[in-house]
């Protein structure tokens, strides 16, 4: 059936259509359309077209049988357990609050899985070869060259006056008819491009543009032959991306970019020190003496130049960014600490910390997250966390004017804001270790993938594992299954995962004299 479907040039086209607008789309975070008919924040555009890709493409894969990625196995075990958490959660007390109960609140959370599920199974079975996958990069370079013209000539509305709300009516109607935005922005100095907040703006940078740029610039392989002297496609992108990136004055985003470069850093230093030390031994006809003591301090000295270098970046950051938002103009006040007991350093002092750091929400709100799971320890059921949170609140949440406004006024409930408390307080031990199991073998499937022969492989094993790291700290502040982001590196893991296990297969029966499978 899709064999011959794919001989037919209309639905080629179609489908390829339909794959550039799920890619492009990916910037529009909370469509109007989509919004206003499920009622949710979280309704990206590109769920529309991937719907359609649902019909015309995977239906007829998995009925053919196609050959799903062996890194999705610990995910749909992961699945299998929230549902039995879910199920067995109705044993518990809490089936009514703030007009919500069990069975609407655990719907409304396997939608959303539901939602994330979808983008995955695509974005890992739809790029089936390499000349696909390569396809699958280029049209994200292309959706984030789009976005960041567009975050360009935002800055520059914001830069000339002076905040979101102040900018000429165009420009509102503009972006009110591609995405919903939240009401705080309207009185911002910080880009969100047509994110529905600045957060979200930056997770397209962290879990998708950066990793793919930054591995193709480590690696200087390039999915375009264009070169201008040494600079490649890339070097371009990752440069005008860090300018509109800067401009959204991110705190996570920033650690999460932060934790893709350290890893990316250690590399860089595995390299260097194995160099100098070859430059050290060539030529030598005697062993060096205490070679293991040279070694470590070289190592040692390394690490001190990147630490002081990253360092001084991000202070540089930290000091150019506090000229237009005061959350990092809180960094550089002296007498942050000095208003703050911080040792024993224990939650409420954290959370006191938070408070002086313009951060106290969402620390609380992840602390509730873990008090939940102290007391549930096997999970309170997907999406049921926010009927046990409002009394596990650190007391000091209440001076915050939102927490108050969600305690006593809001008719919806809270959630930890937090991916981590999350699948603790939700799924449990076993769902949250089934969760990190998967991570686990995507990490190893990214290994993998580096070896490949293939230049866009190399780049997506290495992208992958840029991706996890980032994703480590990026959930810290997203809760959100529905998410397209994640789902889209997690997919284009396991299909190169795919790509490289038949690459190595293929290799093995050459070394036999078998013949390959076409």
């Amino acid at each position: 059936m899709l064999t011959s479907l794919s001989r037919n040039s209309f639905y080629r086209l179609a489908r390829t259509v339909l794959w550039f607008l799920v890619l492009v789309g990916l910037p529009l975070t909370s469509f109007p359309l989509l919004s206003r008919l499920t009622g949710a924040i979280v309704a990206p555009f590109s769920f529309i077209p991937l719907v359609a890709l649902l019909v015309i493409w995977l239906a007829p894969f998995v009925l053919e049988k196609g050959k799903l990625p062996a890194e999705m196995v610990p995910f749909f075990y992961f699945v299998l357990v929230a549902i039995a958490v879910s199920g067995l959660a109705f044993f518990l007390n809490g089936f009514y609050d703030l007009g919500q109960d069990f069975f609407g609140q655990t719907l409304r959370a396997f939608i959303t899985l539901a939602i994330g599920m979808s983008f995955y199974l695509v974005f890992a079975t739809y790029p089936q070869d390499e000349k696909r996958l390569r396809q699958t990069l280029i049209f994200v370079y292309i959706g984030g060259v789009l976005l960041i013209a567009w975050t360009f000539v935002e800055a520059f509305l914001i830069r000339k006056y002076g905040i979101v709300r102040d900018m000429p009516e165009w420009v509102t109607r503009f972006r009110s008819v591609l995405v919903t935005q939240s009401p705080n922005i309207y009185y911002s100095n910080r880009v969100s491009g047509f994110a529905y907040e600045p957060s979200w703006f930056v997770r397209e940078f962290n879990l998708v543009l950066f990793p793919i740029w930054l591995a193709a610039i480590y690696q200087r392989k390039s999915l375009f032959k264009f070169r201008l002297w040494i600079f490649q496609v890339e070097d371009f992108l990752m440069l005008a991306g860090l300018v509109a990136f800067g401009f959204s004055s991110p705190r996570v985003g920033l650690l999460a970019f932060l934790a893709s470069l350290a890893y990316l850093g250690i590399l860089f230093l595995g390299r260097v020190h194995g160099w100098l030390i070859g430059r050290v031994l060539k030529g030598r006809k005697k062993p060096v003496k205490h070679l293991g003591w040279m070694k470590f301090l070289l190592a040692v000295l390394l690490v001190v130049v990147l630490i002081v270098i990253a360092g001084g970046a991000v202070l540089g950051y930290v000091v150019v960014a506090s000229g237009w938002d005061n959350r990092y103009q809180l960094l550089l006040s002296a007498g942050v600490l000095d208003r703050v007991d911080l040792f024993p350093l224990t939650e409420d002092s954290f959370i006191a910390l938070s408070g002086e750091l313009a951060f106290l929400e969402r620390v609380v709100y992840w602390f509730g997250g873990w008090h939940v799971f102290s007391d549930y320890p096997l999970g309170v059921g997907l999406g049921n966390s926010g009927f046990y949170m409002v009394d596990r609140l650190n007391g000091q949440g209440l001076g915050s004017l939102e927490i108050r406004n969600l305690v006593y006024r809001a008719g919806y409930l809270p959630n930890s804001k937090n991916l981590w408390t999350r699948l603790l307080s939700e799924t449990g031990v076993l769902g949250f270790a089934t969760f990190a199991v998967w991570l686990f073998v995507l990490w190893r499937s990214s290994a993998l993938t580096r070896k490949s022969e293939s230049q866009v492989l190399q780049i997506v094993g290495l992208a992958g594992q840029l991706f996890l790291m980032a994703y480590l700290v990026e959930g810290l502040s997203m809760d959100s299954f529905a998410m397209p982001y994640q789902w889209l590196m997690a997919g284009l893991i396991s299909a190169a995962g795919l790509l490289a296990r038949k690459e190595l297969a293929a290799k093995g029966k050459a070394a036999k004299g078998q013949p390959a499978e076409g």
